[in-house]
């Protein structure tokens, strides 16, 4: 009897840590995408980094996100955890089936890369950082590039511009 019930609060105690993950793993998914941390994110940035590593949504899919979404097409945080428990495609995101999507399983090449490449961590790639990496681009070509993709001129490339400039 006292066996029984040790064995109950283990499994009560397994399913308390299996949660706790899957909270930490979702507070950080979310805090990812809630890029001007107002506490919500753009649907269409969550689709976007999702394309970005070949998943595609369906019609059915973006019908469902976005029936959580403001008139911004911004989706809160409950709302978000709301749609992810009980989203099919969210769920296959469990690469290693862990039973937990962790950041890194939603973490597309594109953002590895421009992680890799933002040195300071700044949430930029300054032309110092885009030299280092561009050893066959000469000075000029190196201008030409970030003149092409830096769209607001600040002499730097966002995550959004990088993006632009792997998918040219």
């Amino acid at each position: 009897d006292s066996l029984l019930q040790e064995m109950a609060q283990m499994v009560a105690m397994r399913k308390n840590l299996d949660e706790r993950a899957r909270r930490k793993a979702f507070d950080a998914i979310f805090k990812r995408f809630d890029y001007n941390h107002n506490g919500k994110l753009f649907i269409k940035d969550f689709v976007d980094e999702l394309e970005m590593q070949e998943i595609l949504l369906d019609e059915e899919e973006i019908e469902k996100i976005s029936a959580f979404a403001d008139a911004e097409g911004q989706i809160g945080r409950s709302d978000f955890n709301q749609y992810c428990r009980h989203s099919h495609l969210f769920q296959s995101l469990d690469k290693n089936k862990d039973g937990v999507v962790s950041d890194i399983e939603v973490t597309s090449k594109a953002e590895l890369a421009f992680k890799a490449l933002d040195k300071n961590h700044d949430g930029f790639i300054s032309r110092k950082e885009f030299t280092k990496i561009s050893k066959n681009l000469t000075s000029d070509q190196i201008s030409a590039v970030l003149l092409k993709f830096d769209k607001d001129g600040d002499g730097k490339l966002d995550y959004e511009e990088f993006k632009k400039l792997l998918k040219r």
